[in-house]
């Protein structure tokens, strides 16, 4: 009971405190206001464009490609369907210097159509910036001018090592760190959903830079995934080929044979050659229907390990911008600066009695 009473006398007592100092807090808030609204209005705005992809994966058609295999002879269960290339590895490819490093390279347009560039350029020359970033870039600025890196040129006659890396500038890194911040990717698991988020500053940019994310990924998971397939439909359509042109050529020479002893001639010589001509063309023939339909089956293959991409919500130039949240801002720098008054006014005579005792030490 005690206790309760000497907590309720506290807090009267804080709140007695806060309205005899009620100016000196209301001026503190009046400069933290004017404070907020001075940053919130300096920080440029961002507008966020969203994609939404579904990847699916067409494996009803394995049973079939099976049953088509089995009609024509063939086993297919040596083939495997296993795929590395996993939806949570989407984030790693987005982000991947290369995949940037491309991204940087596509044309964009301002929604007023004053830019009109390529997005390493709007990310170089088109980005504003708060005034603090100028006032902290100073020294750093001032350094390399002071101080500039020397860039080593060989001398006539002097080997250059050639190697098959590409090597970008430091300022070609600098864009595609900032290009990377802009850009967002993930994947929801149990919903099997990608999401790719663009921010820029100008909104019809952000809407042509996460469809043009969005399109890339498809290719590069397409290519990917593709690429054994493709190269087996190649092998097999190469087949194919010869095995056509061969069949041709046996039959033109078996017809021109024919031509040449139409008296009906009965040697046995002239019977065993045709014999052997009308087996070469049979032959030949077998062979030329088992690579066409090795050849449809390699396409089919191609086709069923091809990824389909759901759009769920395609890219729209956004309206509002998601950042800066001005009054976000405002009511935080109000509610410290109120909360940092009152902790001042509680321990402000412990805190100058402590300093007064350590001075006269």
């Amino acid at each position: 009971m005690l206790d309760n009473r000497l907590n309720r006398s506290d807090i009267f007592k804080l709140l007695r405190m806060i309205w005899l100092k009620k100016k000196s807090i209301m001026k503190s808030c009046a400069v933290a206001i004017v404070v907020a609204i001075g940053i919130a209005f300096s920080i440029p705005r961002t507008y966020q464009s969203t994609v939404v992809l579904a990847p699916e994966m067409s494996n009803g058609s394995s049973n079939a490609i099976g049953h088509l295999a089995s009609f024509a002879g063939l086993d297919l269960s040596n083939m495997s369907s296993e795929d590395a290339l996993y939806p949570e590895l989407y984030p790693q490819i987005v982000s991947s210097t290369e995949f940037m490093d491309e991204l940087s390279r596509m044309k964009v347009t301002s929604l007023d159509g004053t830019i009109n560039t390529t997005l390493f350029q709007y990310i170089t020359d088109h980005q504003s910036i708060p005034w603090w970033n100028h006032v902290l870039e100073f020294p750093n600025k001032l350094y390399r001018m002071v101080f500039p890196k020397k860039r080593v040129v060989p001398a006539a006659g002097d080997s250059v090592a050639v190697h098959p890396y590409r090597q970008y500038s430091e300022s070609h890194i600098s864009v595609i760190n900032k290009l990377r911040k802009k850009i967002n990717c993930s994947v929801d698991v149990g919903n099997n959903v990608v999401t790719i988020n663009a921010n820029m500053q100008d909104p019809m940019i952000s809407a042509q830079v996460a469809n043009k994310v969005a399109e890339m990924l498809q290719e590069k998971v397409t290519v990917y995934r593709t690429t054994k397939s493709q190269k087996d439909y190649d092998y097999s359509n190469q087949l194919y080929l010869e095995a056509r042109d061969n069949y041709y050529s046996k039959q033109e020479e078996y017809y021109t044979y024919l031509d040449q002893h139409a008296l009906g001639t009965t040697l046995n010589t002239v019977r065993a050659a045709e014999d052997r001509l009308k087996d070469e063309v049979e032959l030949s023939y077998t062979l030329y229907c088992q690579m066409a339909q090795q050849k449809e089956l390699a396409k089919a293959k191609v086709q069923e390990v091809t990824p389909v991409f759901s759009v769920l919500q395609p890219a729209v130039v956004p309206i509002n911008p998601i950042s800066p949240q001005k009054m976000f801002i405002v009511v935080s720098f109000v509610f410290l600066t109120f909360f940092g008054h009152v902790v001042w006014i509680m321990y402000s005579k412990k805190i100058r009695a402590l300093f007064k005792k350590k001075k006269d030490e």
